[in-house]
């Protein structure tokens, strides 16, 4: 692997900056990212933020006003399931090519679904 000349880290460093602003929120549910991004940060990456606060939140209402607990947690799963949805059909529109991105669209409409139920049945 070749190493990336200043100008290419530069502009490699320009385009990382983008990631979680609105601009870069729109351009993933639009499909316009790689499919790698939409899946990795779309999926996953937005979770090192959410499930930090939704365990502190969590904790707090546990200790403080247990009977709120279960309906925040619903309405999370709930979110995080159509979030998931959301990602799935920008991963749709973006395209599968070859077997790994097919099994990332099935994973991401796999966790839509379930969080989907979990948010139902829970």
């Amino acid at each position: 692997m070749s190493e990336l000349d200043q100008k290419q880290l530069e502009a490699l460093e320009v385009e990382r900056a983008k990631i979680f602003t609105p601009g870069w929120f729109g351009d993933l549910i639009s499909g316009r990212l790689s499919f790698g991004d939409t899946f990795w940060l779309g999926l996953f990456g937005v979770l090192m933020f959410v499930v930090p606060a939704v365990v502190l939140v969590a904790g707090l209402l546990y200790a403080q006003a247990t009977a709120a607990m279960i309906p925040f947690l619903k309405v999370i799963a709930g979110l995080y399931g159509i979030w998931a949805l959301a990602v799935s059909q920008a991963l749709l529109r973006i395209g599968a090519r070859g077997g790994w991105p097919i099994t990332g669209i099935a994973l991401a409409a796999g966790m839509a679904l379930y969080a989907l139920y979990t948010a139902a049945t829970l």
